[in-house]
C-alpha cells in the first residue's frame, strides 16, 4: 500500500496511518490507521511533515502536533471526546508505524523526531 504524499515548502508530508497515540500513552496498542480532521466537520485527510505539523488536505488547517487531540474508540467515551497525546506517545505511533517510515524513510523520520521535539 502506497501512501498519499505531497511537498510544501521544503517539507514532505506523508498522509497520516498510525496507530492512536493517546493509546499508546496508556499502554494499549491499537490498529494503524488513517486519520481525518474532524474541526468543524471537516472529515479531510490528515498529514504529516517532516517539519512536525499536521495538514488537513481538504481545508488547509496546518498546525504543529504538540496541538492536536485525538478522538478513538480505545480511549473516547463518545465521538466528541478528543484527548492530546504525549509527545512519547506520538513518537512511539510514529516511529513504530512501519508502512509510513518504509515509505518516508528514516532520514525523514530524524528530521520529525527533531522537529518534534523542537516546539514541544
Amino acid at each position: 500500500m502506497a501512501l498519499n504524499n505531497f511537498s510544501e515548502d521544503n517539507h514532505t508530508y506523508f498522509q497520516l496511518f498510525i496507530s492512536c497515540p493517546v493509546c499508546h500513552d496508556q499502554g494499549r496498542n491499537t490498529e494503524r490507521s488513517f486519520w481525518s480532521h474532524y474541526d468543524n466537520g471537516c472529515h479531510g485527510d490528515i498529514y504529516v511533515g517532516d517539519d512536525a505539523y499536521y495538514k488537513c488536505k481538504k481545508c488547509g488547517k496546518k498546525s504543529h502536533v504538540k496541538n492536536w487531540a485525538y478522538n478513538c474508540p480505545g480511549h473516547s467515551n463518545s465521538p466528541d471526546e478528543f484527548v492530546k497525546a504525549s509527545a512519547q506517545g506520538l513518537a512511539k505511533a510514529v516511529s513504530t508505524a512501519g508502512q509510513m517510515v518504509q515509505e518516508a524513510g528514516i532520514m525523514w523520520l530524524q528530521t520529525f523526531l527533531q522537529n518534534m521535539g523542537k516546539d514541544w
